[in-house]
């Protein structure tokens, strides 16, 4: 079944296009106009925002010390000139009325007292090296957002303390696809050159239902140059408008229709050259034999003969086509099979020639010469201690770090800016995990839970606050971002994750590790990338040139694309990608049961955005909270819009209202991510829906670590009945 976009199928498919639409009402302050600038006379600096992973750069104008309005840097291809609804509401971050105003220090009774810093780095600091001393380095670990400076300061406290276990905790929603692509090509993410693009089929909507402003820009552009955006998703989300065609696969299910289009292009014939840059292809040719159309349609739920066709179209329009898997990857990605859908999106995108090619996929290097650099984190002897068990997993676990956490394995604990608590499946256990481990630090600016179950709780100043070490992001159009100072620290007794690492290195006689501060270790890192730091810092956005076709060089054991993956083999998967069923489906279990999906919306990209005021108003004022249920589904349960129902497993029970619609397939549920704020301190999200994790049993991907966020069961029966 295909299901073209209209405007009226899009109107039904959410509110949030809607909210989003309003957002610059709901962020008067950050908005402006032209006149706004002649009739203040505001200071301009370049900074960026964290609400996501993109980091979009903007100017931020300053009014009397304050914020007054941000602008999208137009040079940034992510912001394109302009930002999102969620990088106008994290505007507001530093003058939240929830900001942590003092070092806290957890009670043997469970409250917190305030304590001098002196005292809080000191106690940690010796804490730190009393673990180290007692038990290694490998004891220790760090989690954090992934935003440059919480990562680089974090990963060089940890190797000056002999630990190599630093995680990015941002990235766990998509760490099964930066592994897979890693086994096939060496790199861990690509990115879509929409603009250009011919053909394009998009697994999982968070590529554009976490829109950065020029990834609409571009796919706007590529749609109305005729080009074939294909949404391939269990529901219709907001971001569908930018697509030509839904296909709503039953979740879980997107690796059986890869399988099913590579042989079908492999049928038809790869592109020039490809077959010659991929190692074992014979081999993966031999186990594609049986995954016909016919095969995909029984296990997917899509017509045989759309299947066939989107195969011959996409081999017809390559090498400007590809298969795009979501960067946040949620509803494509979080299954018992992502890994392995990961490594045959990226040898398909292989067999059609599209890497590095105007209109197709660009991969995405990290900057080898940020490595070298004199302040880069310090080379560790030990193995990251969740390599053993997930040996697949590009940059650790930090889900498996959290259970040796628990089992004692990891001794001491620091959290930047990760609230692993409201994000990891089965709070309930990831709460357990982080109180039960004897030293645990949360560097935040405003309580959470994760916070509130660790011994120590450090205000930090939110990013606008101080300078930041620059970031490279984009692969079609990469681009050094730089960030300055923007405003003094609202909270007086906040400091930055830098201050803080020097402060907790010194404490721990570590101190030579961090003879530099963050301008010296800018001023490298921009100078590696062929610019000034001044200059970097008074545009904000310098482009880079992105990595041509013929400059790619293959960093995999072969040299070569691998179809065949020896490390996977030993992992208990077959050598080259085969299908692998999800680890639960609804109708193993009979009738009644659906799976509970989740994923980012317009609005809400981590449980920090929910907390922001103007963004928790848009959630309210729409229903952004809501369960969505397929029509069919609902009338069978005696179920109408706006009703409100009780979810329930065997780990949790919960009311919620419900969103009756046609654009969600039968078998599967979908709620929001990151909602059901279960700290009363979060003030602004306090009371906004439930939170889906608290369904899923606290489970990872076999040999790749990630949550199965995706992998639960419920009920659903109407409140009341």
């Amino acid at each position: 079944m295909t299901q073209p976009i209209t405007r009226r199928t899009f109107v039904a498919a959410s509110a949030a296009g809607v909210a989003l639409a309003a957002s610059g009402a709901a962020l008067t302050g950050c908005a402006g106009s032209p006149a706004v600038d002649t009739a203040h006379a505001a200071e301009v600096v370049n900074t960026q925002c964290t609400a996501c992973p993109k980091q979009c750069s903007y100017a931020a104008y300053t009014v009397d010390g304050s914020i007054d309005k941000v602008v999208g840097n137009a040079t940034d291809p992510h912001a394109a000139g302009t930002l999102c609804a969620r990088g106008y509401g994290m505007a507001t971050a530093a003058t939240s009325a929830d900001r942590i105003t003092s070092p806290l220090r957890r009670t043997d009774s469970g409250t917190f007292e305030a304590i001098p810093w002196d005292e809080a780095l000191n106690e940690i600091g010796r804490g730190l090296a009393d673990i180290r001393a007692d038990k290694g380095g490998t004891a220790l670990a760090a989690i954090t957002d992934g935003t440059s400076t919480a990562d680089w300061y974090m990963r060089r406290l940890m190797s000056a303390l002999g630990s190599p276990n630093t995680y990015v905790n941002a990235t766990t929603a998509s760490a099964s696809v930066a592994s897979g692509l890693a086994q096939a090509t060496g790199f861990t993410a690509f990115e879509v050159d929409y603009a250009r693009t011919k053909m394009v089929v998009i697994l999982g909507a968070s590529t554009v239902e976490v829109p950065d402003p020029g990834t609409v820009a571009a796919l706007e552009e590529a749609r109305a140059a005729g080009a074939r955006i294909v949404m391939v998703d269990s529901r219709m989300p907001a971001a569908a408008s930018l697509a030509t065609e839904w296909l709503p696969v039953r979740s879980g299910t997107d690796l059986a229709l890869v399988l099913a289009l590579a042989r079908g292009i492999i049928e038809r014939g790869a592109a020039a050259g490809a077959e010659a840059s991929m190692a074992g292809l014979d081999e993966w040719k031999t186990a594609l034999a049986d995954y016909t159309p016919a095969w995909a349609a029984a296990v997917t739920g899509l017509g045989a003969d759309v299947i066939e066709t989107l195969a011959g179209d996409m081999a017809q329009a390559a090498p400007q086509a590809c298969i795009d898997l979501s960067w946040m990857a949620l509803f494509g990605g979080s299954y018992g099979n992502t890994g392995e859908l990961a490594r045959a999106v990226a040898l398909t995108n292989t067999l059609l020639g599209c890497w590095n090619i105007p209109g197709g996929a660009y991969l995405a290097a990290p900057v080898k010469e940020w490595a070298e650099v004199s302040v880069a984190p310090l080379p560790v002897e030990a193995a990251d201690v969740t390599a053993e068990t997930y040996p697949l997993a590009q940059g650790g676990s930090p889900a498996y770090a959290l259970r040796l956490a628990s089992e004692g394995g990891i001794s001491g604990l620091i959290l930047v800016d990760a609230n692993v608590e409201a994000e990891y499946p089965d709070p309930d256990y990831v709460r357990k995990a982080v109180e039960s481990c004897p030293l645990t630090v949360a560097i935040t600016p405003e309580m959470t839970e994760t916070a509130r179950s660790c011994r120590y709780v450090l205000p930090e100043k939110v990013w606008a606050e101080s300078a930041q070490l620059p970031t490279v992001t984009g692969a079609v159009s990469p681009v050094l971002n730089v960030s300055s100072q923007v405003i003094e620290p609202a909270v007086e007794d906040a400091r930055s994750v830098a201050e803080i690492a020097c402060g907790l290195g010194q404490a721990a006689d570590v101190a030579d590790a961090f003879d530099f501060d963050v301008a010296t270790a800018a001023a490298e890192m921009c100078e590696a990338c062929g610019c000034s730091y001044e200059g970097a810092a008074a545009v904000g956005t310098t482009s880079l040139e992105p990595m041509a076709a013929e400059a790619i060089v293959w960093p995999t054991a072969s040299g070569q694309v691998e179809c065949a993956s020896a490390a996977c083999a030993a992992a208990g998967y077959t050598p080259t990608p085969t299908w692998v069923e999800p680890t639960v489906t609804p109708d193993a279990l009979g009738f009644g049961y659906y799976r509970l999906t989740t994923g980012n919306q317009a609005v809400q990209a981590a449980t920090r955005t929910v907390n922001a005021a103007p963004l928790a108003a848009i959630a309210e004022q729409y229903g952004l909270d809501s369960l969505w249920m397929n029509a069919e589904a609902a009338e069978e349960a005696g179920v109408a819009e706006g009703d409100k129902v009780i979810i329930e497993n065997e780990y949790a029970s919960a009311p919620v209202r419900v969103h009756v619609t046609e654009l969600i397939e039968p078998a599967t549920l979908y709620l929001a991510a990151h909602y059901g704020v279960e700290d009363g301190e979060q003030t602004q999200a306090d009371g906004l829906g439930v939170r889906q994790a608290r369904f899923v049993a606290f489970g990872l991907e076999p040999g790749y670590g990630a949550p199965l966020l995706q992998e639960t069961m419920v009920k659903v029966g109407k409140a009341g009945a």
